[in-house]
């Protein structure tokens, strides 16, 4: 009642002053949400190899990422689309955990920093920032991030020399690291979705180029060593020929279906399967720049 009293006050005083609408109603606009994540209740404790990302995501959490620092206006409305979500959770007949909100940048936003009240903490590294406590929002800026393998995975998000960086050290990781083993085919299949067409890339995409120009070799090769080993392990008398075999013939059936997807079938398959180590080496180079499966 005493809402109903406040807003009929106000309209009447208001009244020959301007426009008076009350019970505006706020359109519904359906968002979504790049990544949510609630950890299982029975799950062990986060591999350290997830360093400073574990972590973040030890509770109920929500994740958004921006390869270009966002504006401080979208720095907003992120906090919004969060602050309704929370909301709708909490309105569910099971409750659900209400999650916390990590923005991942790459650059620093100072006017959504600003803006926002963002404060830098001690008790995390460098680059982590935490929101008013009622905007249940979290802020790490990738390119302020310290360099150590703990923020490696982190890092990786980032852009230009920040993400050159990321991925120099992933590569000079042991073959069998965690880090290499998660990363490494996700930034091989990243690579392959870069349009081909040189008029096409935007400036991220060819620098990302540029960046990752080893990374396909290095995944071929220890794609060949995998089917050296199994090769070895069933004993088979041909068995290091025959691995390596399987190596390519696996590694180029993957870079087809990635680049080329339903244009991979059983015909494609069968040719793989009946050619020769060269030719397969050969389709290898060309499956990087063709435009289409024929090629």
């Amino acid at each position: 009642p005493f809402d109903q009293f406040g807003k009929q006050m106000v309209r009447a005083a208001l009244e020959g002053c301007g426009a008076i609408e009350t019970d505006a109603e706020v359109p519904a606009e359906t968002r979504r949400i790049d990544l949510r994540f609630t950890p299982h209740e029975t799950r062990a404790s986060v591999p350290d190899y997830l360093g400073w990302l574990g972590r973040m995501i030890g509770s109920s959490s929500t994740l958004e990422f921006f390869h270009k620092s966002p504006s401080g206006d979208e720095l907003a409305t992120c906090l919004i689309k969060h602050g309704e979500f929370r909301h709708f959770l909490s309105r569910r007949k099971e409750p659900a955990p209400i999650p916390t909100q990590w923005v991942i940048s790459s650059g620093r936003p100072d006017g959504g920093i600003e803006g926002l009240r963002f404060r830098e903490i001690t008790s995390w590294p460098s680059g982590v920032y935490e929101g008013p406590p009622l905007l249940w929002t979290w802020l790490v800026v990738v390119n302020e991030l310290p360099v150590a393998r703990n923020t490696l995975l982190l890092r990786l998000l980032g852009a230009g020399s920040v993400l050159r960086q990321a991925i120099a050290e992933l590569q000079v990781l042991p073959a069998d690291s965690p880090e290499r083993v998660l990363a490494l085919p996700i930034l091989v299949r990243l690579r392959l979705a870069v349009p081909s067409d040189p008029a096409t890339q935007t400036s991220d995409d060819q620098e990302f180029l540029m960046s990752t120009q080893d990374i396909v070799e290095i995944w071929r090769q220890e794609a060949i060593q995998e089917g050296v080993k199994q090769g070895l392990e069933k004993g088979v008398k041909q068995g290091l020929e025959q691995g390596v075999k399987q190596g390519e013939r696996k590694l180029l059936l993957r870079l087809l279906r990635r680049r080329f997807g339903v244009e991979v079938d059983g015909d494609v398959e069968r040719r793989v399967a009946a050619a020769s180590a060269e030719q397969i080496e050969s389709w290898a180079e060309r499956a990087l720049s063709a435009s289409v499966a024929a090629d």
